[in-house]
């Protein structure tokens, strides 16, 4: 199915008056980064504003959309990666080159989960956040843009208030998740091999964060969409399972069959230990839940009595072994 190409102007006013949707600001970011070293006019010290700055660079495109030919005057220019949607870091950027700062009284709050602790965070529109285990995330502590934009390193669910007007944006490494009001869970851990967001309810938008990449996925409920770093690809699946983040972001685990290999992983990431699993056992498969709110000692104890094998604890490694048979 091709593509649906839409107007660059008419985005771009919709844009400014807080009517595009998740899509449409999709196409026009891509559309706004192909523009090589795009040029806003900007008349010395005239626009002391956040708003007036912003208008006049929608101005800007609209004359760039109708003419190639340039203004004369000073000139800032932007990078081309720069998405329209996100006009109010440009805006800082211009104040310290004017070396006229807005005064912004916005402070940025950092909040983090240690290893084996889950944790509920309110952020100032409403949103709920439950941290997994070794993960930390990064707002201001009320939004003032055009959006509402968090850092996130780690795990994470999130119960996004809806708004229309103002997108929930999570940056997580080189993923852009977007969305405007849904439920759904991001995984991000800085070292792991893939990272996921999968979506409980709703629909969501994620993009690369990278400038030589343009890839994004639209994924709604039961979906997901996962990024290897490796490949550089981002990848969309069904996920019919996803309802298991409601239970996973206060620590239960459900598992159907899961090898002992990778739960062993998986308990490795909740309780921030090291796992040595004995080679003919990885391939085991473990039915039932684990509750990683509990103690190491307790959950091992009851993977052990399921799976018919026993754990030993040796210089901070956790060892999991076959049985000893008389």
């Amino acid at each position: 199915m091709d593509k649906k190409i839409y107007d660059p102007a008419e985005l771009a006013h919709k844009l400014k008056q807080g009517t595009i949707n998740t899509e449409e600001q999709f196409w026009f970011e891509q559309w706004y980064a192909a523009f090589n070293d795009e040029e806003v006019l900007i008349h010395h010290a005239e626009y002391t504003t956040p708003e007036q700055i912003r208008d006049k660079i929608f101005d800007r495109i609209s004359v760039q959309l109708e003419t190639p030919k340039r203004p004369a005057g000073k000139i800032i220019r932007l990078w081309a990666s720069i998405a329209a949607a996100a006009i109010v870091l440009f805006v800082i950027g211009l104040t310290l080159l004017y070396n006229k700062p807005i005064a912004d009284p916005v402070q940025q709050v950092l909040v983090s989960a240690a290893n084996g602790q889950h944790r509920q965070v309110s952020l100032p529109d409403g949103t709920k956040v439950w941290l997994s285990p070794a993960t930390q995330i990064s707002y201001p502590n009320h939004f003032t843009s055009t959006k509402r934009e968090v850092t996130l390193i780690g795990e994470a669910f999130f119960e996004v208030v809806h708004d229309v007007k103002h997108p929930f944006v999570i940056n997580s490494g080189k993923l852009k998740t977007v969305v405007l009001g849904t439920s759904f869970n991001i995984r991000a851990y800085p070292k792991a091999i893939s990272a996921e967001v999968t979506v409980v309810s709703g629909k969501v938008g994620v993009m690369l964060n990278a400038i030589t990449h343009h890839q994004q996925q639209i994924i709604v409920a039961n979906q997901r969409t996962v990024f290897y770093p490796s490949t550089g690809m981002l990848l969309k699946d069904d996920y019919p399972d996803a309802a298991q983040f409601l239970d996973q972001r206060n620590g239960l685990f459900h598992f159907n069959g899961t090898s002992l290999e990778a739960i062993g992983r998986e308990l490795q990431l909740q309780y921030g230990i090291n796992i040595s699993i004995a080679a003919s056992l990885n391939n085991k498969a473990f039915y039932g839940s684990l509750n990683t709110t509990a103690s190491v000692g307790q959950t091992l104890n009851k993977l052990c009595t399921v799976m018919e094998i026993h754990w030993t604890l040796k210089d901070g490694i956790y060892y999991l072994q076959e049985s000893k048979t008389n």
